[in-house]
């Protein structure tokens, strides 16, 4: 072969179709997609109140994080949209003289406990943070005793979800 000849058959052999391999981008845009939800932040994430809940206002700055929820309207209590207590044991809360509420609190203290193991097993802090939704109308002494039983089963940060005032 000549050296023209060469260069012909060199020509040749590179035209056609080129097959591109896409897998390595599609791996490449799955790892920028996993990084950026990672990273994304829930900045002044939604909290939707119970049903039959209407939440007090506030002329409150601070944003409501990510925490345990705790629903109290006027005939029963919620965690997590679970309810604990239902209108005939709310109706007992209002005359017990104990500060303690009990099914609330073997509740609470299940999901700190799993909290703490899975805390303990990310190697994280337990934050120990709780966001309580009252009604405007429920008793005082019903949110404290609710509170204190937050407390006691090892939920000591609480936060009090409102309305913010316009």
């Amino acid at each position: 072969m000549t050296g023209q000849s060469i260069r012909r058959h060199r020509r040749r052999r590179g035209e056609g179709t080129v097959k591109l391999n896409i897998t390595s981008m599609i791996d490449m845009f799955t790892l920028m997609v996993v990084f950026l939800l990672k990273n994304y932040s829930a900045q002044g994430q939604l909290v939707t109140p119970a049903t039959n809940l209407l939440l007090p206002t506030s002329s409150v700055e601070k944003n409501a994080g990510e925490a345990l929820s705790v629903k109290i309207s006027q005939t029963n209590i919620m965690v997590e949209n679970g309810i604990v207590i239902d209108a005939a044991g709310y109706q007992k809360i209002l005359t017990q003289k104990d500060f303690m509420i009990q099914p609330l609190y073997e509740v609470l203290k299940k999901y700190s406990d799993e909290a703490r193991k899975s805390a303990e097993m990310f190697k994280t802090e337990f934050s120990g943070k709780i966001s309580i939704q009252g009604d405007v109308a429920i008793p005082y002494n019903v949110l404290t005793r609710i509170m204190y039983t937050c407390g006691q089963a090892g939920y000591p940060v609480m936060n009090l979800v409102v309305y913010r005032k316009g």
